[in-house]
């Protein structure tokens, strides 16, 4: 990871100085967390950065960025929980005490813990239980402010159900594609010198990639080069009803290892390279029965250490362990742990997304690799696989239901987006490197 700047650096050495001092010393020092930024009537500051950077940086999710784009990252992450936030409130949401504990509660029961057990846990890691609990406070406000806003006017017309069946029926989306993604991104409203600029970036990562430059490779010449407007990474296996329309249109025509021209949206010029299409069966059609251990993220422990957990637990039943009483005695999942980690019959779309990726392409009895969700990391087998031809009110449904899934990612995305070009936002030390 690259340094930070200096100005950054203070920041960080100031508030976790803070952090450490009693409660009555810091509110006279207070004045050392400066507001790095300004978002309508609300502050944010460099306290807020440094928490929020250390907690992306513990969880470490897959494609993480690193040194400035990281910092952008989080300081954009920031500026919009502040603005959902700050709706939430304008619409009268709130998130009462009880309601915080009983979340607090399904966590830790989750967890095998009581509430006490799981405070013990964050403060052996160094988390603050109240500043923990303030976090999900604003997490569930947020989700309750995005089905209101969102989910709630969403609608799949019965014709969008008959299009998209028609389109699998035709053979055409029966395949799950592997895409690697470069965003050349471009601000609300740019002018077309922008826009011709990063245009002219689109094309030579195009042309570059091509050439077999790798694409992490690509993204960081661009940032050497001072063009920080730029992000990728793998996409994962999606379906053509997983993906926007802009790039299943390009992709259902593409061969392995092909990649495309620069592809216009508002968010900027994409970059696609396809690295595997795999066929699937039709969603209705297939189920698996598997059993999975879980090394949760959700109750403090850092994703490196999740992954060492589940390698040293899946090396135990390399070497003959018994699944299911492994299962039992350490999965985090407390519903599946209790079944020696049996998750029963599952189809198409019940899954997170990865996690299914993994059950459906994986041989029956064969103990996959170590891999992340957003839940931590997993070791899977699968014990049994059927294929039968469900109702045809099965299929509809299930179609219904992917397709208003993919109609709320894109709105809650467009909402978002709007959000944040509608509001006063003034960045301000460290954080104006980054507008």
């Amino acid at each position: 990871m690259s340094k930070l700047p200096t100005n950054v650096l203070a920041a960080v050495l100031a508030a976790v100085w803070l952090l450490s001092t009693s409660p009555s010393v810091i509110s006279e020092e207070v004045a050392l967390d400066s507001i790095i930024a300004v978002v309508n009537d609300d502050i944010i500051l460099s306290s807020d950065f440094v928490r929020e950077r250390a907690t992306l940086i513990r969880q470490n999710p897959p494609n993480l960025p690193s040194g400035e784009q990281l910092d952008r990252a989080v300081i954009e992450r920031l500026i919009a929980q502040s603005l959902q936030i700050q709706q939430a409130e304008e619409r009268g949401i709130r998130i009462d005490d009880s309601s915080l504990q009983r979340t607090l509660e399904d966590m830790a029961r989750n967890n095998k813990m009581t509430v006490a057990q799981m405070r013990e846990s964050l403060s052996r890691d160094g988390i603050d239980f109240l500043e923990f609990r303030e976090t999900i406070r604003k997490e569930l406000l947020i989700s309750t402010l995005s089905r209101r806003e969102v989910e709630s006017s969403l609608r799949v017309s019965d014709a969008e159900v008959e299009e998209q069946l028609s389109t699998e029926a035709a053979g055409t989306a029966g395949y799950r594609y592997e895409l690697e993604h470069i965003l050349v991104k471009l601000p609300q409203q740019a002018d077309n010198e922008t826009v011709d600029a990063a245009a002219v970036v689109a094309r030579t990562v195009a042309s570059d990639a091509r050439d077999g430059i790798p694409f992490d490779r690509l993204i960081q010449t661009q940032l050497s080069n001072g063009y920080s407007e730029i992000e990728g990474g793998n996409l994962g296996a999606r379906s053509l009803a997983d993906m926007p329309r802009l790039f299943a249109n390009q992709v259902k025509g593409m061969q392995i290892g092909d990649i495309t021209e620069p592809l216009r949206s508002a968010a900027g010029f994409h970059v696609l390279h396809l690295l595997s299409k795999n066929s699937i069966d039709t969603p209705s059609s297939t189920r698996v029965r598997a059993r999975h251990i879980l090394a949760s993220t959700r109750n403090g422990l850092s994703a490196a250490a999740a992954k060492q957990r589940i390698i040293e637990i899946r090396n135990r039943l390399l070497e003959g362990a018994d699944f299911a009483a492994i299962a039992r005695e350490m999965s985090d999942d407390a519903r599946s742990a209790a079944n020696g980690g049996d998750l029963g019959w599952f189809g198409r779309g019940e899954m997170v997304a990865n996690f299914e990726n993994i059950a459906f392409t994986t041989e029956t009895n064969q103990l996959t690799e170590p891999f992340f969700t957003d839940f931590g990391w997993h070791i899977l087998e699968v014990t049994e696989r059927e294929v039968e031809q469900n109702p045809r009110g099965d299929l509809e449904e299930r179609t219904r239901d992917q397709l208003r899934r993919k109609k709320a990612e894109d709105k809650y995305a467009d909402w978002l987006a709007q959000l944040r070009a509608n509001a006063y936002v003034e960045l301000r030390g460290f954080a104006k490197n980054f507008q």
